[in-house]
């Protein structure tokens, strides 16, 4: 313990006289621990942490399944089917329908509200902070109206009243009990990967008696029994479905079916590529962060042979030499470790304020102990890593060896310089495969900006109302509001159209619902034909910018009394119309017994992301929706196109609701260029931190090369020297340098290609436009990369042809 403790103080000592050598190894340390801590702080969060739910390894979500629709809601009838089934414990629905707006006690303030089965808390094992959760009287047909809060809207609209059970508060206009406050952190299932939570909570109110099988609107989420799998499930999901063909209550040609999806899979689906190639990329980092250290150390361990050859001499043993290499090394390792763990903090902030809300729990991203535990574990493997080839070549050291090779200006020894060429290699090959990735990520984020939505985003303005129930029971009541706040918008100083629709494109789900052509209907048995839904009013499609194909767009003689009228998307002409011109002809949507006309066509538009196929799709004017489906829609979204900035707009749109009704808020305020932006925030955090890491990679590469090269130039001083005397010239002498130095960074470049060919495939998911074998990244990026080995050998090179051959054969 004493030697070890003269060990460290003889470290720390050597290492304080050298400050530049000791930063410059000690801050590239902490760059490659410290990206590798804070993107494990990431996995760690989102997929290894389990989810905040009792034993949340037996929760799997089901999900409906037919012809055009991969994956969607079930209806009341499904749910309560799948409720009598024995792989399941338990079964608990829930929905999320739009905004409820709080009144009475405060200002007017629209939150996210949520309808689930009483048995929901139950089902998922959680436990409520106050009050309790709906009764089974509450949660039926015709119950009463009850409220659970969120703990954040307890917390601030209510000052965290622990009373506050068993008061009314006003909701949508009326006056509704509150029964409970959940828990701080509390999210459904599929909140994970939203920016904020439901803050209401309703009572669902199934019609047990008088289910509806037609109308997909809803998410369930079950708790199976013990033993069973999610396989077994699907399995018996999939034995029920084809029973339910079998009894015409599905069409055969519709394919229904459904299937049960584990729980933690549904929330970190999506994300859960994107971390482990960020893993993997930061894994990477780190090993060229390792070589390079081990090659700033070979150099330094070559200036001190003769300090090692003395100790030697005077007694010291191997195991003593080597302990006294590999202390400095863990030294500098465990100083790069603890400040990598302080970037690692400062990143994981960071992190946290910029990841895209598709990250689950992304807002609780933090440095635990496992992270710390990761960094110290990394650090000392690190320390290793990079300390033992040092080591090694110093264990193997000839006094004899040392001071005839080790002397200044002498030639580089042999050993050595495989040493060094051996790193050159290992570190080019490493960040080919990290430059390729984020040139792959880079090409796909580019195609996907080029992708056409449909729309024109350019200074166009959304805002979200949602009308109280209790204050507009009738259609008329609704279709009047709309309409007088959209003509009063449109005459705004700087606004040119103004309208509402139902669902925002790229931002918020859309059902698909029946639709049916009177000339030509869907034989007997066979299913019927589908297609998305939307609602919208005069004005919207020309603020949105949508394209018009034939007809023309809603119109003022869309009114409520007016003739029955419809728009189609071009993929429902294309697949349901042919060569047939659908302008003029009668169909049917939703079941309802009115027949429309064909006013128009527009043009496609992206609705459900940049990167999903375009879906059939029908609009109908917000006036005569109550004819499709008996009630007009309260919640719209209204779109104003403006000449300069949409957000100026505001204040005075906010004006003219309070005008019309005071007890109205104005909320999820944005604009399309922002939206547009949102649809593509995970593909842009990925491909900023790959190409970040990559260009740290491409630096540190630089720089390994550029100093194998210039020590390799400064030992080879005498030989440079001879060279020159005997003739050569400072071409041949450059042209000697650049080959030394290019061929290992040649080597490593073919190996990292080798590489990166073989690993791009796991990048096949996250690739938009693109195969992993891109040819463009394939050749553009090996170019740049032998462009960067040659500047980092040019300057060496240089340098070698100034030796003056007289002093240096002097010196010696």
């Amino acid at each position: 313990m004493n030697s070890l403790r003269q060990d460290f103080t003889h470290a720390i000592r050597a290492l304080a006289k050298r400050p530049a050598f000791t930063a410059l190894v000690v801050l590239v340390l902490a760059l490659g621990i410290g990206a590798n801590s804070a993107i494990f702080s990431v996995v760690n969060s989102v997929l290894l942490k389990p989810l905040p739910y009792d034993r949340p390894d037996e929760l799997v979500m089901i999900w409906s399944k037919w012809s055009n629709f991969d994956k969607t809601w079930l209806s009341e009838a499904e749910y309560l089917d799948y409720r009598k089934q024995p792989q399941f414990e338990s079964v608990a629905a829930f929905a999320e329908f739009g905004q409820a707006t709080l009144t009475g006690d405060a200002e007017p303030e629209s939150v996210d509200r949520a309808f689930l089965t009483a048995n929901l808390f139950e089902t998922l094992g959680v436990g409520l902070m106050l009050g309790r959760s709906f009764t089974a009287e509450e949660d039926i047909a015709g119950g009463p109206w009850v409220a659970i809060l969120g703990y954040d809207l307890w917390s601030r609209r209510y000052g965290g009243d622990p009373d506050i059970v068993g008061q009314t508060i006003m909701v949508d206009g009326g006056s509704v009990p509150v029964v409970g406050v959940l828990a701080k952190g509390f999210r459904m299932p599929l909140e994970f990967q939203q920016a904020s939570a439901s803050q209401i909570y309703f009572p669902m109110q199934f019609d047990e008696a008088n289910p509806t099988r037609g109308s997909h609107s809803y998410h369930a989420v079950a708790r199976l029994a013990p033993g069973a799998s999610s396989a077994q499930a699907t399995a018996a999901l999939g034995t029920l479905a084809t029973r339910w063909t079998e009894d015409g209550l599905y069409p055969v040609d519709m394919q229904f079916t459904a299937f049960a999806l584990p729980l933690a899979e549904e929330v970190t689906g999506d994300i859960k590529t994107p971390l482990m190639i960020l893993l993997g990329a930061v894994g990477l980092l780190l090993l060229i962060t390792c070589a390079n250290v081990a090659n700033i150390l070979l150099t330094r361990a070559d200036g001190r042979q003769r300090e090692i050859a003395v100790r030697a001499a005077l007694g010291a043993g191997k195991s003593r030499l080597l302990r006294l290499v590999m202390t400095e090394a863990l030294v500098l390792g465990m100083t790069g470790g603890v400040l990598g763990l302080g970037l690692a903090w400062a990143g994981v902030r960071l992190l946290a304020l910029s990841a895209p809300t598709i990250i689950p729990r992304a807002a609780n991203l933090t440095v635990d102990g496992g992270v710390l535990g990761l960094t110290l574990v990394v650090a000392l493997a690190s320390s290793v890593l990079f300390g033992a080839m040092p080591a090694l070549n110093l264990s193997r050291l000839s006094l004899v060896g040392a001071l005839k090779d080790g002397g200044h200006g002498a030639s580089d020894g042999g050993q050595r310089r495989k040493g060094r060429a051996f790193l050159v290699v290992s570190e080019m090959a490493l960040a080919v495969m990290l430059v390729l990735g984020a040139g792959l990520l880079v090409r796909s984020f580019i195609k996907l900006t080029q992708v056409d939505p449909g729309l024109q985003t350019k200074n166009v303005l959304t805002v979200q109302l949602s009308l109280p129930p209790t204050e507009y029971p009738a259609n008329d009541d609704r279709v009047q509001f709309f309409e007088v706040l959209r003509h009063q918008v449109a005459e705004l100083p700087g606004v040119i159209e103004a309208g509402f629709v139902r669902s925002l494109p790229l931002a918020d789900d859309i059902g698909d619902a029946g639709f049916a052509i009177q000339a030509n209907p869907v034989p007997q048995g066979a299913g019927g034909r589908q297609a998305d839904w939307q609602v919208a009013t005069p004005g919207y499609f020309e603020a949105m910018g949508l394209r018009l194909v034939s007809g023309r767009f809603f119109d003022e003689s869309d009114h409520i009394d007016g003739l029955p009228v419809m728009l189609l998307n071009e993929t429902l002409v294309r697949e349901y119309f042919g060569d047939q011109d659908p302008l003029g002809q009668m169909v049917g949507a939703g079941g309802a017994p009115t027949w429309r006309t064909v006013v128009g066509v527009v043009g496609d538009v992206r609705h459900h992301g940049l990167t999903q196929p375009v879906k059939r799709k029908w609009y109908v004017p917000h006036s005569q929706f109550g004819s499709v489906f008996s009630i007009t829609r309260r919640s719209m979204h209204l779109v104003v196109k403006t000449a300069g900035d949409p957000l100026a707009s505001v204040p005075a749109i906010e004006r003219l609701v309070n005008a019309l009704d005071p007890n109205i808020p104005l909320t999820r305020i944005s604009t399309m260029d922002s939206v547009i932006g949102d649809a593509v925030k995970e593909q842009r955090f990925t491909t900023w931190l790959m190409g970040g890491f990559a260009a740290l990679a491409l630096l540190l590469a630089g720089v390994g090369i550029y100093g194998v090269i210039a020590y390799s130039v400064s030992s080879r001083t005498q030989e440079i020297g001879i060279r020159l005397a005997l003739g050569a010239d400072s071409g041949m002498v450059r042209r000697l340098v650049i080959r030394q130095g290019m061929a290992p960074a040649l080597l490593g470049l073919a190996i990292g290609l080798t590489g990166a060919a073989l690993l791009s495939h796991f990048m096949t998911s996250v690739l938009y436009g693109i195969s992993p074998l891109d040819p463009v990244t394939f050749a553009a990026i090996p170019v740049a990369l032998a462009g960067v080995a040659l500047l980092a050998t040019m300057v060496p090179a240089h340098r070698a042809t100034k030796v003056e051959p007289v002093r240096a054969l002097k010196y010696e």
